[in-house]
């Protein structure tokens, strides 16, 4: 065999459909943890019909492209990109699994799939169980006294939600989310707790099925120990049915995870895993030419399902997130499949290369469980014809010009599918022989492809999951050719019976949130009169539009017929955190927002009692864009007033202002207003202008609005986000980088999968080197603003319509999705935009336009 050419048996009596769900295609599953799913709540409300066609795309059709949907054990804490509200906030509440996205989400997605499997797992432990369990984030001692209040949070929760929605969870994880050492002890008496617990169940309870509910384990981070754990102990593998660890696609040493399931029938999931990061629409700019390819690209992420079962036999990869449902710059974004982040406009965006990338898979295959019925139609892995040598472990980003190949056949044999990754600039050859394939080996075989346009010219997707090949094989045998960066399956299966690829293009505006009543951008009283009167019952007391990054803030009755928000977390109730929590605090709004003022009326909780006299405060942020701590102080402006009447004011942490209101009566309600326009920043307190603060070195110019508070019980009411009179409240749309309207030339470097705190994950990089170096793009308004963070000092010459527009510009360095460069004097109507680089390196990560 030559260099890039490759040999594959298919062989018929490696069809096993005697090993249970150890080889059963699963395909794909939705993880909704992190606050990630939390704006689909909205969605629902708002814009019913886009959230079913969310769940269309994901979990409709006779290919499915998501089997399961795991839920995070909420705690009140942020787990890494926002909080999941907690069930139970003491011992003794009913669980309320109306709270949050993922309980319902689940029901919603069962009303399309009945047949979808679920499953949960913690990612810390509630407040009011945490001194028993303080020991689940070091050596995992637990007591055994500790374990019955930790499994009625369980089991409570799971009552409720049959009794609310219907549904019995199939998946448990008893264990907490990335555990360096599994708990063993407490897994154990969990399985035996669970099977045996006939008592407090209510009226027409299933507890059977109760009892049979699986126990998944431990959902590790690259760790392979629990594996061998498995292994070694016999009692732990009886109770465990299936396992699963991430962002890992091979094994241990000893190879425990393949053991387990070639010997002993187990599952093995990949628990955890990326969605692909940038859209392909923008990737195939990329400088590095590899179309959809690349680091963290689908085809990255479709060599991690084929690897992850050629190195360790999981049959289930599921995405953390599939909908990112949570305002962008928070941890970890810009990763998913559909961003669903408008929900006053119903927008949502789709990565149609990745699901085509999903699609290459579960269009060719029967995917999902056998649950040990013998006529299961589900396909299984032909486990000597799959392979995969390209490397790493994560991020699967050298030697990728190795064979990547997953094969799958039908269980009786009638058809196969081979599914081949190609993540290199080189042409591959493969050459296929069958054996024993009775029913299939003579059949037609066709090649579906998806890969980059061949042109810039070309609509992006031109080349997404096409038919390309219609082949004949020869005496059993037949010849592939994989064209470099694509993503191939070769089928049996009548292209008739495959649905062809359709873009996914919204029919709604991704329009600004600006409620156009008098100078209001946004207002919420938190009453929500003109919503259904089971409006607030049906959302768990939800706010509308908001995302908490810490605690937790629910709209609680205040009177006969008023409602408040109000934070929920004391430093009592607080959890015992995944990694690390920081104080009560929420997003709200629309990233493009730029001058405006945040009222509302507040009163402090002093029932409450705490050790630190600066914990009880009412934070106001504003112009929030990146959120990677999930802190109030994320903000670039914050204004704090404290119980005791003194204030701060600070930009990035830095205190910039201080003072104290003489008289302060911190028992009764008090206005708060908090103002950006330009790069002045002002504060009123009931009615008193109290800062005054010019920001002279690097404004930020936009973004949302935060509310913050200490552990304590801290009310809102009426929010009122209003315009101010002669500065644009907010740009109207933003261009990413590489996006196609934006033209390049010269030497410029334009990367897909930079940091989760660039738009998309997409930087340009242009410098001053010889020849001209510049951007050019078209707009209609009368303003824009050019985003990147800058850190060289470079020039730029900016040219509008072909004329001088500014010379020696210099632009500013500032931070993550800020303006370097602003301009709002330009005549109202379209224009052409360049900028040449006349010195030094500059970036760009968006063009925001404005008017």
């Amino acid at each position: 065999m030559q260099k890039n050419e490759t040999n594959v048996v298919i062989d018929g009596d490696d069809l096993r459909t005697d090993k249970a769900d150890a080889n059963t295609f699963k395909g794909f599953g939705y993880i909704s943890c992190n606050n990630s799913s939390r704006l689909l709540v909205d969605y629902k409300w708002e814009h019913p019909e886009k959230y079913k066609q969310i769940l269309n795309l994901l979990f409709g059709g006779p290919s499915p492209l998501m089997t399961m949907i795991k839920v995070e054990m909420g705690v009140d804490a942020n787990t890494s990109s926002g909080t999941e509200p907690s069930t139970m906030r003491t011992a003794n509440e009913e669980a309320n699994v109306r709270r949050g996205a993922g309980w319902q989400l689940i029901a919603d997605a069962k009303q399309i799939n009945p047949e979808l499997k679920t499953a949960v797992l913690r990612w810390g432990e509630p407040g009011w169980i945490k001194q028993d369990w303080k020991a689940a984030r070091s050596d995992q001692k637990i007591k055994t006294r500790a374990f019955e209040s930790m499994y009625q949070w369980y089991k409570k929760s799971i009552v409720a939600t049959y009794e609310t929605y219907g549904y019995l969870i199939d998946y448990i994880d008893p264990d907490r989310n990335e555990n360096k050492l599994a708990m063993v002890d407490w897994l154990k008496w969990f399985a035996e707790r669970l099977a045996h617990d006939n008592e407090g169940f209510p009226d027409q309870f299933p507890i059977q099925a109760y009892q049979q509910i699986k126990l998944i384990a431990a959902d590790q981070n690259y760790e392979t120990n629990f594996g061998d754990e498995m292994v070694a102990d016999t009692e732990l593998r009886n109770v465990i049915d299936a396992v699963g660890f991430h962002y890992n696609t091979d094994d241990g040493p000893e190879r425990p995870f393949t053991k387990l399931a070639d010997q002993y029938d187990k599952e093995v999931w990949y628990s955890e895993g990326i969605a692909p990061m940038t859209f392909a629409k923008y990737r195939q700019n990329d400088s590095a030419g590899s179309g959809v390819g690349g680091r963290q690209s689908i085809l990255d992420v479709a060599n991690r399902l084929i690897k992850s079962y050629y190195k360790s036999r999981r049959s289930l990869y599921l995405f953390q997130p599939a909908v990112s449902a949570y305002y962008a710059g928070v941890n970890y974004s810009h990763k998913e499949l559909i961003s669903a982040q408008d929900p006053w406009s119903g927008y949502i965006d789709v990565d149609d290369a990745g699901l085509q990338m999903i699609r290459h898979f579960t269009d060719f295959a029967v995917s999902g469980w056998a649950d040990g019925k013998e006529n299961a139609k589900v396909w299984r892995y032909i486990t000597s014809a799959c392979f995969s040598g390209v490397g790493g472990t994560e991020n699967l980003d050298f030697d990728t010009d190795q064979p990547s190949y997953m094969t799958l056949a039908a269980a009786d044999g009638s058809d196969y599918s081979v599914i081949i990754v190609n993540d290199s600039a080189v042409n591959q050859t493969y050459h296929f022989t069958l054996k024993n394939f009775r029913k299939a080996a003579d059949k037609t075989v066709y090649q579906w492809e998806t890969r980059a346009r061949d042109q810039k010219e070309q609509d992006f997707d031109i080349r997404y999951r096409r038919l390309t090949e219609t082949i004949t094989p020869s005496q059993h045998e037949f010849v592939v050719e994989i064209k470099p960066y694509s993503l191939v399956t070769v089928t049996t299966l009548n292209p008739e019976t495959v649905d062809h690829y359709q873009r996914y293009v919204s029919d709604v505006d991704q329009h600004v949130l600006d409620i156009q009543r008098d100078s209001i951008l946004y207002e919420d009283d938190f009453n929500y009169s003109e919503m259904p009167s089971d409006y607030l019952t049906k959302r768990g007391g939800t706010p509308r539009y908001t995302t908490d990054q810490g605690g937790a803030f629910e709209i609680v009755r205040e009177g006969p017929a008023n409602h408040v928000l109000q934070q929920m977390i004391t430093e009592e109730s607080r959890a015992l955190d995944w990694e690390y929590s920081y104080a009560p605090n929420l997003t709200v709004g629309d990233n493009r927002w730029m001058n405006y003022s945040v009222a509302f009326t507040a009163k402090f909780d002093l029932e409450t009692k705490q050790n630190s006299s600066t914990a009880n405060y009412i934070g106001i942020g504003v112009r929030e864009q990146t959120d990677i701590k999930g802190r109030l102080e994320d903000a670039p402006y914050v204004f704090k007033l404290y119980s005791d009447g003194s204030w701060t004011v600070a930009k990035y942490d830095h205190v910039k202002q201080f003072g104290c209101l003489p008289n302060f009566e911190a028992e009764k309600w008090h206005d708060l207003k908090f103002e950006a326009r330009g790069n002045q920043i002002q504060a009123y307190v009931d009615g008193r202008k109290t800062v005054k603060w010019t920001d002279g070195d690097n404004p930020v110019y936009s973004g949302r609005v935060k509310l913050g508070s200490g552990f304590y019980k801290t009310k809102f009411r009426q929010l009122t986000i209003t315009k101010i009179d002669g500065f644009p409240p907010y740009a109207k749309e933003r261009i990413d980088d590489m996006d196609d309207r934006i033209h390049y030339s010269g030497h410029w470097e334009n990367h897909a999968g930079a940091s989760s705190s660039d738009w998309n994950r997409t930087l340009s990089i242009g410098h001053a080197e010889g020849t001209e170096t510049s951007l050019t793009f078209n707009f209609t308004g009368k303003g824009f603003a050019l985003i990147g963070p800058n850190s060289d000092d470079s020039t730029l010459t900016l040219y509008l319509d072909g004329n001088l527009l500014s010379s020696n510009v210099h632009p500013a360095p500032g931070g993550h999705k800020t303006a370097n460069y602003l301009r709002l004097d330009l005549s109202p109507g379209s224009h052409e935009l360049k900028a040449v680089i006349e010195s030094g390196t500059y970036v760009l990560d968006a063009v925001e336009i404005i008017g």
